[in-house]
């Protein structure tokens, strides 16, 4: 089975998908999800823990090129069913399979989660133009089927989609912890919602509500969890009401279902619902409900009896419903347990088991007595017989060495085990965890992986990356390489890392492949030369660079530039609060740039920072931009100044190309940025990756 929708993000139908993901029969269905936009990757951690493997068809925030990737994906895929939850990928993935024989094309389903009215004009036509293909339409609301046109209207079905009642019950034990996370007092009344910010859920309702309560004095406060592209609207709009104290907007939570459990009462005040997530799991906690009559809403609750219904944009009803159960215990009782009562309803079990019902049609039912297939991973253990497996020791630093040199052909360079010891002891990340396999003493092969750390969305990522490893001439092929690593990534687990990443040649990729690492894709990198000397060096020079840089004059050294002036504010921000950067401070730049090993200059022009190396590749100087502090176009203008006065013959970087600074696309790419799960389960997408050359370059 093939899932296919817009995003992954914190949204009620990305969550329905990660709760049905952890509730299929993993053994009868092999699932994997495919999404475009890569800054909604939320809940890919939570599919790939589920065991749904999930793919971004975007390489980057502006990707036109998404739809051909979801055409290739689905006409080399060996897909039984393709079931799309998102109106514009869906549309393209019915076009792709409508083009493939008969004897090979995927059944088509669909699941709508919205009135078609709210789509856009164009989707909406679309969808409606391809909707016929489908071979089953669900509609999570009647309401959301009586929306639809066309001839799959006539055979589209409602189906209820569910959660994991039980979990999300348990949430409640961490009521007053979450209370004390957020600075409420035990006996404070807290209304509750969850909610992103968007016109649909009408936060401008629900602040007029609260601004009506305070204007009567009753002491209520609200808690808002949710993001969305009217976040500065909305925080305006509350600072405006003189509700800064009465209303916490805590902004994205992957706990929403937690501080859900710290609150009273549970609100929405939607203009226009299909059957909320959120709705459901505040029923399984047991929260009386104060919602507008809208939608999915008001098919499933009955006023007076499940939750007090309102009038959709009508901020004094709603103030008056929340008021109520303020003043009435009984109230309130009565519909919290009215809630628990019609959360049986929900529960995510009864909903895949209708969806497994509608693929097990689709596809010839197994043979009688044929054997489910069984997963097959890497296999866990030691090294071949009579061979020993252990974590080296500071004893084995001069044997691992002399065995790098012999079967790496290391250049002898007396430098070599100082930069060893560099990259592996003096790290401010910690020091590489290293290991040795031995034949009756002797090490015959070496293994380790640098330490590194990442910063998303305010949150420290451990990682690893897997750099270094060796096995003597002799004992190769007999598996020490694949050995070593899953002995490695074991310890790492233990360790609580959260992954491991590296950009593997094309010789060493398949054995990482073999282990479970997965290819992210190409970095983007570019090219600007400096003249039509330049472009013929470098066409004549496809080879790899040399280890050590050649001396600069331009600029100044890393350490005295750092002491004189360092970064000073110019670190660009985060792209979205889903991009990976390097964790950077003074420590890790007077680390990382500082070493005179290899010779790293920096050029300021008060303004704008660049850190450069030069290299020879063949017979042409390359002048590699491994880090920029300042505007990216500012950042390209003196490097461009930079290469021309080291003499290179071209500077090179890691990005997206710009032709507008002379920055071309480098052609075949950049290298490939492999990664492998640890402890942290979901692979970002490539553009979420917010990687320089300093990151990834080989030293």
């Amino acid at each position: 089975m093939l899932w296919v929708i817009k995003g992954l993000g914190p949204g009620g139908a990305e969550h329905l998908l990660a709760a049905a993901a952890r509730a299929h029969d993993h053994e009868r269905f092999h699932i994997e999800c495919a999404f475009v936009l890569p800054w909604k990757d939320h809940l890919v951690e939570q599919l790939e823990q589920a065991g749904v493997r999930t793919v971004c068809l975007s390489n980057r925030r502006s990707d036109h090129l998404w739809p051909f990737r979801l055409a290739r994906l689905i006409r080399s895929g060996e897909w039984d069913v393709v079931h799309v939850h998102s109106p514009l990928p869906g549309s393209v993935a019915r076009l792709a399979a409508r083009s493939m024989p008969n004897a090979s094309r995927p059944h088509l389903v669909s699941t709508e989660h919205n009135r078609w009215a709210t789509h856009r004009l164009p989707t909406r036509l679309l969808n409606r133009l391809t909707s016929r293909w489908d071979d089953d339409a669900i509609a999570v609301t009647d309401e959301v089927r009586g929306s639809m046109r066309g001839p799959v209207s006539r055979r589209a079905v409602t189906v209820r989609h569910g959660i994991d009642v039980a979990a999300t019950a348990a949430a409640l034990a961490d009521r007053s912890a979450v209370r004390a996370e957020l600075g409420i007092s035990e006996d404070e009344f807290i209304v509750g919602t969850v909610a992103n910010f968007r016109p649909q859920k009408d936060y401008p309702n629900l602040l007029g509500a609260a601004k009506v309560l305070a204007d009567r004095g009753r002491s209520v406060r609200f808690v808002a969890v949710g993001q969305g592209p009217e976040e500065r609207e909305v925080h305006a709009l509350r600072h405006e009401l003189g509700l800064d104290d009465r209303v916490i907007l805590t902004g994205f939570r992957k706990d929403a279902v937690r501080v859900m459990g710290g609150c009273d009462v549970f609100t929405l005040a939607s203009q226009w619902e299909g059957l909320p997530v959120a709705l459901m799991e505040a029923l399984a906690l047991g929260l009386p409900i104060v919602a507008t009559n809208v939608g999915g809403v008001a098919e499933e609750l009955r006023e007076g009896i499940d939750a007090l219904l309102v009038p959709a944009r009508d901020a004094v009803a709603l103030a008056d419903a929340i008021d109520r159960l303020v003043a009435e215990p009984d109230l309130r009782a009565r519909l919290g347990a009215a809630s628990r009562e019609r959360a049986k309803g929900f529960d995510v079990g009864r909903t895949t088991a209708s969806m497994e019902a509608i693929y097990q049609s689709k596809v010839a039912p197994q043979e009688a007595g044929e054997p489910a297939p069984t997963p097959v991973g890497p296999k866990r253990g030691a090294g071949p017989a009579g061979l020993d497996i252990r974590a080296a020791s500071p004893g084995d630093r001069s044997d691992i060495l002399a065995l790098l040199e012999r079967s790496l052909g290391g250049d002898g360079d007396q430098r070599y085990p100082a930069l060893f010891a560099w990259k592996h002891d003096e790290n401010p990340f910690g020091p590489s965890p290293m290991w040795v396999a031995t034949d009756a003493g002797r090490i015959v092969a070496f293994r380790t992986f640098m330490r590194w750390e990442f910063v998303r969305g305010g949150h420290v990522l451990r990682a690893v990356r897997a750099v270094d490893t060796a096995t003597d001439p002799d004992y190769q092929g007999r598996g020490l390489f694949r050995s070593l690593t899953l002995q490695g990534l074991e310890q790492m687990r233990a360790e609580g890392i959260d992954f491991v990443f590296n950009t593997p040649n094309s010789q060493s990729r398949p054995g990482y492949l073999k282990m479970g690492w997965r290819e992210v894709g190409h970095l983007p990198a570019a090219v600007r030369f400096t003249g039509a000397g330049g472009v013929v060096r470098s066409l004549r020079s496809r080879v790899p660079a040399e280890r050590w840089s050649r001396e600069l004059t331009i600029g100044e050294a890393f350490p005295t530039w750092l002491a004189r002036k360092g970064v000073d504010g110019r670190l660009s921000p985060a792209v979205d609060v889903r991009e990976l950067r390097t964790r950077i401070d003074d420590e890790f730049l007077s680390w990382r740039f500082g070493t005179p090993l290899l010779g790293y200059r920096v050029i300021d022009d008060d303004n704008t920072a660049i850190v450069v190396r030069a290299r020879r590749r063949g017979k042409a100087l390359e002048l590699a931009l491994v880090a920029g502090f300042g505007e990216p176009t500012a950042i390209d203008r003196v490097a461009a100044t930079a290469a021309r006065q080291a003499g290179a013959d071209y500077a090179i970087r890691i990005g997206q190309p710009r032709p507008t600074a002379g920055f071309a696309p480098l052609p075949h790419g950049g290298p490939v940025l492999a990664w492998r799960a640890v402890n942290d389960a979901g692979m970002p997408p490539l553009s979420n990756w917010g990687l320089t050359l300093g990151d990834v370059e080989l030293f």
